[in-house]
């Protein structure tokens, strides 16, 4: 029997009711710095947000939770350090925007209105921002380095149209693609283009043993073809070594071999053509 979705109205209730809940929850926390000081200012007497604790909970709060937001929203897979700050810093940039924007056209309401709609509009800024960073990171797929152990759909060399789902060890990278090894646990015993690999570091649960080929043309994998944001684990060392040891001539840059040069370039040699046939000076008459 196939299983039915959850469907139903009262799922769907609850399911937005929970998140709106979250987005409301998320928003209070990244508008702290606009909400805070208009609560203080209201008591009696006024209190003013002074000293370095004070600014640091009040100014901390959301940077931490920009930062919770941004991990998950990448999935966890690892980026550049200046990519990382740039999201956060867009993501707080958003919030603080919505909520101020907000306060300014309810100026006029009460404080409790104000600050709904204010956390309301944070939080909404930075699910537009966490929806944007999952699909951006999804267009471009992975981030696999040389020497890691992914899981992906890898070409079978018989027929490249054909992908299979394999462990593989990332040799080269390049633009938009990688170069890899893949790795079976077929028995490659006695064979010189395969060798054992290790399970530790990348397979602690299997049991099996493993086998890498090396020293064969790598097979190009598409970055949207692997299977998951982040390796398995680093390829051992010993194995890492003897692969790039024996990585064939042309693969470095992580792009297939150039072909044969066409056109009439100026590298282009012309064939020779053959001398003249020479006549003799001798004639015969008639």
């Amino acid at each position: 029997m196939a299983r039915r979705k959850n469907t139903s109205c009262a799922g769907l209730g609850c399911a937005g009711y929970l998140l709106l809940n979250g987005v409301a929850l998320v928003g209070v926390l990244l508008a702290l710095p606009v909400l805070l000081p208009d609560l203080m200012a209201r008591l009696a007497p006024p209190v003013v947000v002074e000293g370095a604790g004070r600014w640091a909970v009040v100014h901390g709060v959301p940077v931490v939770v920009a930062c919770v937001l941004v991990a998950v929203a990448g999935r966890g897979a690892r980026v550049a350090w200046w990519m990382f700050l740039l999201r956060v810093a867009l993501l707080l940039a958003a919030g603080a925007a919505a909520a101020a924007s907000v306060e300014d056209r309810l100026a006029g309401a009460p404080w409790n209105v104000r600050a709904g709609a204010a956390a309301c509009a944070a939080g909404g800024a930075a699910l537009l921002v966490f929806l944007g960073v999952r699909r951006w990171d999804k267009a471009i797929g992975a981030r696999p380095r040389p020497g890691e152990v992914w899981l992906a759909m890898v070409p079978l060399r018989e027929d490249p149209e054909r992908q299979l789902r394999h462990y593989c060890v990332v040799l080269t990278t390049g633009s938009g693609r990688a170069q890899v090894a893949q790795i079976t646990s077929k028995d490659k015993d006695g064979r010189r283009d395969h060798i054992r690999i290790p399970n530790h570091g990348w397979d602690e649960v299997s049991g099996r043993p493993h086998w890498v080929e090396i020293g064969r043309v790598p097979r190009i994998v598409p970055y949207r073809r692997f299977l998951k944001s982040r390796p398995q684990g680093p390829c051992p060392d010993a194995v890492w070594t003897q692969l790039r040891d024996r990585l064939p001539a042309g693969s470095g840059s992580g792009a297939p071999p150039p072909g044969p040069r066409r056109g009439g370039g100026r590298g282009r040699r012309r064939p020779r053509r053959p001398p003249p046939p020479r006549f003799s000076a001798q004639v015969r008459y008639r």
